[in-house]
């Protein structure tokens, strides 16, 4: 095992990423995203040789979303999903990557990839091959050693050899460039990007704060603001931020022409900027403040958002998240963002950046409820939240059959609509609902028809003159899946529901990413 290890580390990185990469986009993997979000996860800590700091506890808060009090003797996700995963790599190995130079191994009570050239690997039995077998295992003999050890070594010294190279090469290009003039030089960073990496539950920042240490509705902590240029930082005094559960977040910002220099790993990311402009308030009184303060964000010297109006898109004193997907570090290092003015001063309330899955936005799933919620498929509901309008209350009764009762013990019921921002693509909507006060066995009596509503995004309609009792009885889970949903020009998907006899209902929301 120690020879083993030995060679996995020694690879090249280059080498060790590429035998992760066939693996991501093999077909055994490709299409679940729980589990290549694992794998890589689980390789980029062994790249960072950050190996002593994977954990169940870090990989359910930082992989699969758990909460911070999250409970291994309780909640068993971790174990199942490292289960699949290995089995789908013994899969992906013994048929499509069995011509793949370097397996990814990972054995049963252990978490950390090794990356192991498939020489070894097949000279060498399996440790639970080992533990079942009666007869005694002998040596590999002494010749097959010499001569893997003998490639191994010629791979070493290649390896060497080139990197003295760039070395050398990288020396000359310096001198050179010593002595060549200066022009538009780069601001020195803030901090040095090796040494200010993201954990991987990403960066959280509250801009214009100097504070930081808040944590949101859904367990996650934000720092202070850092890595900025330029702008000037304002504390904004505590008042009602709408669609927003956590006003916190809109309680600062960075306001004027600025840019954001943020170190970032090699690797895949979401990034949503967090806006709310309070300096209009709504209503009849004043005017709205649309045209006023319009800018341009940049992400890495490209134009992400070009005649920004945070006022025409959201309205005043409502929180506005910005999502972007398949964001990289630019070929320094860094993640440059760029506000630049039109009219009035840009601002910007929060920045968050976190572990993406190539080519789609991680899910987002809305419980009516104020806490986080765990399934039993392990599946993460949040708190809710993007709303404007409607009351939450507990329902009455039990819901029979369901596939987890907790999702349904709670409701928003009124005229109301979520905006819930996505990323440019294709999304399936799941809307889960349940009848408990209309109905015979309901506080309501009556029947069918009791209630009716209908149910629209981005203003088409979704659902007319929709009836729960009519569609699945009383007390009874009912899910309807809409697909290929596209978010309006705002990037929301827009839910409105809209009563048409009593009030409109829903319990959860679930958003998939479906981009082909």
């Amino acid at each position: 095992m120690a020879f083993v290890n030995e060679i996995s580390m020694a690879l090249s990185a280059e080498a060790r990423r590429a035998a992760m990469e066939a693996v991501l986009k093999s077909r055994a993997l490709s299409r679940n995203p729980r589990l290549t979000a694992l794998l890589r996860y689980l390789c980029e800590r062994c790249f960072r040789g950050q190996t002593t700091s994977i954990k169940e506890y870090d990989i359910a808060t930082d992989v699969f979303a758990r909460p911070a009090d999250f409970d291994q003797t309780t909640d068993a996700i971790v174990r199942v999903e490292m289960h699949r995963l290995r089995k789908k790599l013994k899969e992906f190995y013994s048929s499509e990557g069995a011509d793949q130079p370097i397996e990814i191994v990972i054995h049963n009570g252990n978490y950390i990839p090794e990356f192991v050239p498939r020489e070894i690997t097949d000279s060498k039995p399996d440790r639970e091959e080992q533990l079942t077998r009666t007869e005694p295992i002998l040596p590999s003999p002494v010749k097959t050693q010499i001569r893997i050890s003998r490639r191994f070594i010629w791979a070493i010294s290649a390896v060497v050899m080139m990197a003295l190279a760039v070395v050398v090469l990288a020396m000359v290009a310096r001198r050179h460039a010593t002595t060549a003039p200066a022009a538009h030089l780069s601001p020195k960073p803030l901090v040095d990007a090796v040494a200010a990496l993201p954990p991987e539950a990403g960066y959280r920042m509250l801009c214009g704060s100097t504070k930081g240490g808040y944590r949101d509705r859904q367990g996650h902590e934000w720092g202070p603001d850092a890595f900025f240029s330029g702008g000037t930082a304002v504390e904004l005094p505590s008042q009602p931020i709408y669609r927003s559960r956590d006003a916190s977040l809109f309680r600062s910002l960075r306001s004027g022409e600025f840019s954001y220099k943020i170190p970032l790993r090699p690797g895949t990311y979401e990034l949503r900027l967090y806006f709310a402009d309070t300096s209009y308030s709504p209503g009849t009184a004043m005017e709205g403040g649309e045209n006023v303060r319009v800018f341009n964000v940049l992400i890495n010297g490209l134009p992400a958002l070009r005649d920004f109006d945070i006022i025409a898109d959201a309205g005043p004193s409502t929180g506005y998240v910005r999502v972007f997907k398949d964001i990289h570090p630019a070929t320094d290092g860094y993640l440059h963002l760029g506000f630049s003015k039109l009219s009035e001063l840009p601002l910007i309330n929060a920045i968050e950046i976190t572990p993406g899955i190539p080519g789609h936005l991680r899910p987002t799933r809305i419980v009516t409820q104020d806490n986080v919620l765990t399934d039993r498929n392990g599946l993460t509901w949040y708190p809710d939240n993007f709303f404007l309008g409607g009351r939450m209350l507990a329902r009455f009764g039990d819901i029979a059959g369901a596939d987890d009762p907790r999702i349904y013990e709670r409701e928003r019921y009124g005229r109301f609509s979520y905006a819930i921002p996505v990323a440019s693509g294709r999304y399936a909507v799941s809307l889960h609902f349940a009848e408990t006060y209309w109905g015979p066995d309901g506080q309501g009596g009556g029947g069918t028809g009791s209630r009716i509503f209908d149910v629209y995004c981005n203003g088409v309609a979704l659902l007319r003159n929709f009836d729960m009792l009519q569609e699945a009885g009383s007390h009874r889970q009912l899910t309807r899946t809409f697909h290929n949903l596209q978010p309006n020009a705002q990037g929301n998907l827009l839910l409105s529901f809209v009563p048409v006899k009593n009030y409109a209902t829903i319990s959860a929301i679930e958003v998939i990413d479906e981009t082909p």
